[in-house]
């Protein structure tokens, strides 16, 4: 170690003179910064970035390390006779095999689907049921779709995207899924992922980011109870004749990036939770935006929904540890009489100051008529559902046998 690395070390005249430097005055730190969030610094970022990329994509051809082109389409959704959907087209992720070292394939495969060279600029068809529109892939490879479908009926619906080749090559096509709500349904479920259904452990710092790294689909941990409690709900409550009003529509969001979207649609799919959209978010800089706000994601997520679907009521469901009950408490004041309940699922102890203050501001909440409940576990969260009417006394029954299976 040399004598300059060690006086630091050791706080000498080094460390001295750095905390001696003078700061920025406040004013122009604050117009610095109001600069870099500005839509016009992401512009300039944003181009920056699609240009590099497509830099990257034309040395990949000329060498002929390109490895072909993947179309991913994901869950959408049909609101007011116009289908939503999204598809991303990128570069097919080399994803590695034949590692003897635990997990390191899994953490190769969540890195590089997140690092997949996005292909800009490209023609997406997409079909549903005879209905047809076509849009260009953005820098980020995301072709956005809004389509017309008069006259579709309720239910899950099959996509079709066909991507047009890369550099001549053949075009490329992927299949998906979007649903149309029955507007006869009770209500819609909006559910939040992580650590509602999937735990991440979003507050245990390296033990999250392990987690979500190291660990697929299969691996993942279930919030115990959960996948019942949303069985339930969408099973519901039979009427007096015995009949079953329509399963409600589940929506499911996210501050993640979409890079994980193949990883969430399956762990829904194993753990027995209902299929439904998913609103992830893309973590690079747009045209207007340098960085993205997650919970601002969330609250115009959430209002998107509630906006598209204006004669239904909601059912929201989160978690204590980040500002799903800020913003559900927001939505229930937007648009009143549209909440039938808000269960927030209880993350760390009863006594953290958090929770210590969000069950007594609950307590204010539901005596304004916002029923909004911290609940410490899924049987407390069906034990509510059944006491308001939206899931059956079987349902408690089913929570709690696999509460305690886990």
């Amino acid at each position: 170690m040399s004598p300059d690395q060690r006086m630091l070390l050791s706080g000498g005249p080094g460390v001295a003179m750095l905390c001696a430097m003078p700061r920025l005055p406040r004013r122009i730190a604050s117009d610095l910064n109001a600069r870099l969030r500005s839509p016009e610094t992401a512009a300039v970022v944003a181009g920056l970035e699609s240009r590099l990329t497509e830099r990257r994509r034309d040395q990949k051809l000329q060498s002929g390390d390109f490895r072909g082109v993947q179309v991913l389409v994901y869950r959408g959704f049909v609101a007011g006779d116009v289908a939503k959907v999204r598809v991303r087209v990128a570069e097919a992720p080399e994803l590695p095999g034949g590692s003897r070292i635990p997990y390191w394939e899994v953490a190769q495969s969540n890195v590089r689907r997140h690092a997949a060279l996005p292909i800009m600029g490209t023609e997406v068809e997409l079909s549903i049921g005879g209905h047809r529109s076509t849009e260009v892939s953005d820098g980020h490879g995301f072709a956005t779709f809004a389509l017309p479908v008069p006259k579709l009926r309720a239910g899950w619906h099959r996509v079709e995207a066909v991507a047009a080749g890369i550099d001549n090559g053949q075009p490329v096509a992927a299949a998906g899924w979007v649903v149309k709500p029955a507007l006869t349904a009770p209500f819609l479920v909006i559910s939040d992922i992580d650590d509602t259904i999937l735990l991440t452990g979003l507050t245990e710092g390296l033990t999250m980011v392990a987690r979500t790294l190291l660990r697929d689909a299969d691996q993942r941990s279930a919030i115990p109870g959960m996948s019942a409690l949303y069985r339930g709900l969408s099973r519901g409550v039979p009427t007096g004749g015995g009949r079953r009003r329509p399963a409600p529509g589940f929506f499911y969001v996210s501050t993640g990036s979409w890079s994980f979207y193949p990883m969430l649609e399956r762990f829904v799919e194993v753990r027995g939770f209902p299929q439904g959209p998913m609103f992830l978010t893309d973590w690079g800089p747009t045209e207007r935006y340098l960085r993205r706000s997650g919970a601002e994601h969330k609250r115009a997520a959430v209002r998107r929904l509630f906006e598209a679907y204006p004669g239904m009521r909601f059912v929201l469901i989160g978690d204590s540890g980040q500002r799903d009950p800020v913003i559900y408490e927001e939505m229930a004041r937007e648009f009143p009489g549209r909440v039938m309940l808000i269960l927030i699922r209880q993350v760390g102890a009863d006594d953290e100051e958090r929770n210590s203050r969000l069950r007594g501001h609950a307590e204010v909440l539901r005596a304004e008529g916002i029923p909004l409940h911290l609940i410490s576990d899924a049987v407390q969260g069906a034990q509510l559902a059944h006491r308001f009417g939206l899931c059956d006394s079987d349902t408690q029954v089913e929570v709690a046998a696999e509460a305690d299976s886990r």
